[in-house]
């Protein structure tokens, strides 16, 4: 970590070292100028660490290609591997028309970490982050250390893609009802795990949440509850079921897989998506090396990150139908000419 620190402060150095001469301004000249700084530095102190964070004042649209992103390569706990591990790493995306949708970045920034240790300040953290970030990310996720969470969005019609009688039913029943769901890092048996995780899913206890939008779809699931059809629960009774609940346990539900290998997910859209399907900037997307746990913060959210390389997609990142909770998402075109005969 103190090479990668050392060769960012380097960078820094590099690009901010100029020849140009200052010359002072009077008041009158300084009075009639507006403006932001480009560069913040802000100091704060939580759980007995102390921070510093540069800001960077840029606005960054970018088009990026990895065949390899791979970061804390060493044995953990006694197994070999990565923290992050992804092939084909790309960000931004190229259209049909051929025009590019760019990685969009706003303000990006450098973040210090240090422990008093005796009277020195020792660095234990340290996170390259964006107070603002949205665009298409690619790649083939085969191992993932972080906070990643998946918000599941559609429609009970999307059940019958998990072809799965119970689930048909429910969906004939309840076509156009709302469904939600939120998918977090997993092992395969449900259970949460943030560390060098191969699979996402609906951890053990969770529930997808059923909305019905008309009445004759409240009373329809109320009888659908009460027979158990599915696995339904209704926890809203009111008029008719105003909601019910499908639990998740060992990564099923209701018959229904709900936990999935990382790398089908080829393409995701990060950001915050709006009503029309666009999506808005996402704050909180930030990568994150420690010698400890630590807490970062952004605003009011607190974010427990473990020791080693940390990725932080923060809630409503990330956003995906059923079909492609359950099948994948296809990789988004990343490359004008592919070098290596045929992929994206």
């Amino acid at each position: 970590m103190l090479k990668i620190l050392s060769k960012t402060l380097f960078l820094l150095l590099f690009m901010f070292n100029s020849n140009a001469q200052l010359v002072p301004i009077n008041e009158s000249e300084m009075s009639e100028t507006i403006g932001q700084a480009f560069i913040n530095i802000d100091r704060s102190a939580l759980n007995n660490l102390d921070y510093t964070k540069i800001t960077l004042g840029l606005e960054v649209k970018t088009l990026l290609n990895s065949d390899l992103l791979e970061l804390g390569n060493y044995e953990r706990n006694g197994s070999a591997g990565s923290d992050i591990k992804i092939n084909d790493f790309a960000l931004g995306k190229i259209n049909n028309d051929g025009s590019i949708s760019p990685f969009e970045i706003q303000d990006p920034f450098i973040e210090l970490a240090f422990e008093d240790n005796n009277g020195k300040q020792d660095l234990v953290g340290l996170r390259l982050g964006f107070a603002g970030a949205k665009g298409v990310l690619s790649g083939s996720i085969q191992s993932l250390t972080g906070d990643i969470n998946i918000d599941i969005r559609d429609t009970a019609s999307g059940l019958s893609n998990a072809d799965n009688g119970l689930a048909d039913l429910t969906a004939a029943l309840l076509g156009n009802s709302p469904i939600e769901a939120s998918a977090v890092l997993v092992n395969s048996n449900g259970t949460p795990n943030n560390i060098r995780a191969s699979e996402v899913g609906i951890k053990n206890g969770e529930t997808f949440d059923i909305v019905p939008t008309r009445g004759v779809d409240r009373f329809v699931l109320s009888i659908a509850a009460g027979l158990n059809i599915g696995g339904l629960d209704c926890v809203d009774s009111g008029f008719g079921c105003r909601r019910a609940e499908i639990t998740a346990g060992n990564c099923l539900a209701a018959g229904i897989d709900v936990c999935f290998d990382l790398n089908t997910y080829n393409s995701l859209d990060v950001g915050k998506k709006r009503n029309d399907g666009t999506f808005d900037f996402s704050e909180g997307l930030f990568v994150g090396f420690q010698t400890k746990p630590i807490t970062w913060k952004d605003g009011n959210t607190q974010t427990q990150t473990t020791q080693g390389v940390f990725l932080n997609v923060p809630n409503g990142g990330l956003e995906v139908t059923l079909e492609q909770a359950l099948t994948g998402t296809d990789r988004q075109r990343t490359k004008y000419i592919d070098p290596y005969f045929g992929g994206n």
